[in-house]
């Protein structure tokens, strides 16, 4: 037994004196998440390979803050994230849930300079790749691949932007919860069920009164 531990912890020393390790790992899942929307030629992918850069989060740790200046975009490679908006008075509207290859910035504070409105919080351990939106934006124009997967991607935010705001307006708060059921289904379960009721705009009692009407009596407390 004191062996293994032993062994368990060189070979964790070493990881962490080997970065370069570390990152070729992450860089290799990073593709792997891509596949669903993009494949890569080596060298398509070469050329992007050393832009990125890796970071590590504890659960409820922040990846971007609301108020902060944002100029790299960043990429979900393990882990869970939330997007979430803070009001003056202290109540929390989470707008996003962000699982492994969902994109991690602020397209406005990108684009326009101004500082992010909103938060990005690790909601587990996390692994992120970044990379600086100038260099970006050059690998899009330079490598048709690249630049086909960042039209992919603003594609799909300009369309769940639409249809958040269909939802909200034309969905009772179960057929939003069911429609949640469907987007994140491969989350839902390790989400805590006061998470979810502040992304769908309702109260916890709400969503339990929903789950209950659906035969759903599990309760996520997170």
């Amino acid at each position: 037994g004191e062996a293994l531990a032993a062994g368990i912890g060189r070979a964790y020393r070493r990881s962490l004196l080997n970065p370069t390790r570390q990152l070729k790992k992450q860089l290799e899942s990073l593709r792997r998440l891509f596949t669903h929307h993009q494949r890569f030629s080596e060298a398509a992918w070469s050329a992007a390979a050393p832009h990125f850069v890796q970071r590590s989060y504890q659960a409820g740790g922040h990846i971007i803050a609301a108020g902060d200046r944002v100029s790299r975009i960043g990429f979900m490679v393990s882990g869970l994230a939330r997007y979430y908006y803070l009001t003056r008075e202290g109540k929390e509207f989470n707008k996003a849930f962000a699982p492994p290859g969902h994109p991690l910035t602020s397209i406005i504070a990108l684009v326009t300079g101004q500082p992010s409105p909103f938060h990005i919080q690790a909601l587990a351990p996390s692994d992120c790749l970044f990379m600086a939106y100038e260099e970006w934006v050059a690998l899009c124009d330079q490598h048709p691949q690249w630049g086909l997967l960042g039209r992919h991607l603003l594609e799909q935010l300009a369309i769940k932007k639409e249809g958040r705001e269909s939802d909200f307006l034309l969905l009772s708060a179960q057929e939003r919860y069911e429609k949640f059921l469907v987007e994140y289904g491969e989350i839902a379960d390790s989400l805590p069920n006061y998470h979810i009721a502040s992304y769908l705009g309702i109260t916890e009692v709400g969503l339990s009164r929903i789950r209950r009407r659906l035969g759903l009596t599990t309760h996520n407390s997170g």
